[in-house]
Parts: structure tokens; C-alpha cells; sequence
């Protein structure tokens, strides 16, 4: 579950049933270097090949993530819907994945770096660099998101996401 509390967005808004799972999870406190998916990305069958056979509760998992509903603070205590969250966070973290090499998940990421939304670098000489998020690896919680300064090329620890 990333380390994080279901219920904590980074603003103060409440977000309404009508905004959906992706805005929802993707305002999560600690998901600040998720990029909203594109709906239509996420229905596009082509974008989700091989991804089925790696989850228990895939189909569940899927329907979550395309809910145009947030989840309601009853579902976040009960056992059967944290099992599928699970589920649905890491297929959205995999999707993710995939979304962000394309032009429009390029374009989205880009926005966030310009707006220093990853952070700046802590390095004196850099200026308060725009930092960029850097994966280790393809499988799931293998290892922390890095923090890529591209001034001086280097890599220091991540947030808290966990990929």
C-alpha cells in the first residue's frame, strides 16, 4: 500500500464521490509522483497485456481503478476491499508505468517536473534544481523510487512511494 493512509489527499479539498478512483488515489499524501491516467488508457486493452495473470483479483482490481467513485471511509474497513485495493494500487502502478513513456504520460510528466512537483535538488550548486523520479526496477516493491537531479547527475533516496 505505498506506506500511506487511505483516507490523507495533500489538499485540503474533499473529494467527491464523483471524481473518481484515479483523482482519489492519485491526491493520496505520498502519491505526489503518480500522473492521472487517461481513462481511455486505462480501457484500452493493448495497455494492459500481460498484466491479468499477475494479480489475484485483476478483473476486481481493473473495475476499481475505472470507478467514477471514491472509495467511502465503510470500504476502507473492510478486509475484502483493502485485499483488492492492493491489488487495484499496484495494477495502477504498472499501468502508470507503461503511460508515462507514452507522448501523452510524457507530456503529463513533464507538466509535473516543470511545476518542481518532484522536488528540487538539496545540493547547494544546483540551484534548486527540478528533480525527476527514477525506478530501479519493473517488479513490484523491489526497490524505492530514486530522486534524478539532471543538473548534477545524481541520484539520492526517493519519497515514500515504493514501487
Amino acid at each position: 500500500m505505498y506506506g500511506l493512509s487511505l483516507g490523507e489527499t495533500d489538499d485540503e479539498e474533499d473529494f467527491s464521490a464523483d471524481s473518481g478512483w484515479i483523482p482519489w488515489f492519485c491526491a493520496l499524501k505520498g502519491h505526489e509522483l503518480f500522473a492521472e491516467v487517461e481513462e481511455e488508457y486505462v480501457r484500452d486493452n493493448f495497455n494492459l497485456y500481460g498484466l491479468r495473470q499477475r494479480f489475484q483479483f485483476y478483473e476486481h482490481a481493473l473495475e476499481m481503478i475505472l470507478s467514477s467513485e471514491a472509495p467511502e471511509d465503510d470500504d476502507l474497513a473492510d478486509s475484502e476491499f483493502l485485499e483488492i485495493y492492493r491489488d487495484a494500487s499496484d495494477l495502477y502502478g504498472l499501468i502508470h508505468a507503461r503511460y508515462i513513456v507514452s507522448p501523452r504520460g510524457l507530456q503529463a510528466m513533464r507538466e509535473k517536473y516543470l511545476k518542481g512537483v518532484f522536488g528540487t535538488c538539496p545540493r547547494v550548486l544546483c540551484d534548486r534544481q527540478h528533480t525527476l523520479p527514477m525506478g530501479l526496477s519493473e517488479e513490484l516493491r523491489a526497490a524505492q523510487v530514486k530522486i534524478f537531479c539532471p543538473k548534477c547527475e545524481q541520484v539520492g533516496p526517493g519519497g515514500t512511494c515504493s514501487v
